[in-house]
């Protein structure tokens, strides 16, 4: 069962065209016509055919580094991780894993052993800065009328009820990395930390 979880990126990325689009309505340009009907391409997909495609295409497979262990959900389970996604951005950094159970079967994952009670996400997971010595965690924030920080909310996903052995896909947003830095280790609680884990860079940069 392939299961994604939401993407920070992508949510911010979807508010932004929300935004766009409300903007686009107060103004006094009419939409285009659509054309007309026509006969459709021999080469055209079907809708079932671009489903698979999307569907195929939305799970990554490969892996930067790997890390097993276990997290202590209702009972301890054995899982492994696989960092699919580590890319610097101009103004942070985005970390990918997969969580599958070593077992291959579905079972619970949904614990605080990545954050801190009460929340269930990942906002523990860090980036270590070998040459700075420096730990980059997830972007959190403090909503205005949290006062006791109890809903602390985080630029993390949270961990679902639980995992097979295909994986489920996790993503957090952290501050930006020094310019020059190329590798770094990530450390999950309760995992064998992962070792000079290679930062991808957009070459246009």
């Amino acid at each position: 069962m392939n299961r994604r979880m939401p993407h920070p990126a992508a949510g911010l990325a979807a508010a932004g065209l929300a935004l766009a689009l409300a903007l686009a309505g107060c103004t006094a340009t009419p939409p285009p016509t659509p054309p007309s009907p026509s006969t459709p391409s021999p080469t055209a997909l079907s809708v079932d055919q671009v489903s698979k495609k999307i569907a195929d295409a939305a799970f990554p497979t490969g892996s930067i580094a790997h890390t097993d262990g276990t997290i202590d959900a209702i009972d301890k389970t054995a899982v492994t991780i696989d960092v699919v996604a580590l890319e610097a951005l101009p103004d942070s950094t985005m970390l990918e894993l997969r969580i599958a159970t070593a077992s291959g079967k579905e079972e619970r994952i949904t614990s605080f052993q990545f954050a801190v009670a009460p929340f269930h996400d990942t906002r523990n997971i860090g980036l270590v800065d070998t040459a700075s010595g420096k730990t980059y965690r997830p972007y959190t924030y403090q909503n205005a009328r949290d006062a006791d920080g109890q809903n602390t909310g985080c630029l993390c996903d949270g961990l679902p009820d639980s995992a097979d052995g295909t994986g489920i896909l996790v993503s957090m947003i952290m501050p930006p990395l020094p310019d020059g830095t190329d590798a770094v280790d990530v450390t999950i609680p309760g995992m064998t930390t992962m070792k000079a884990v290679p930062v991808s860079r957009d070459a246009a940069r």
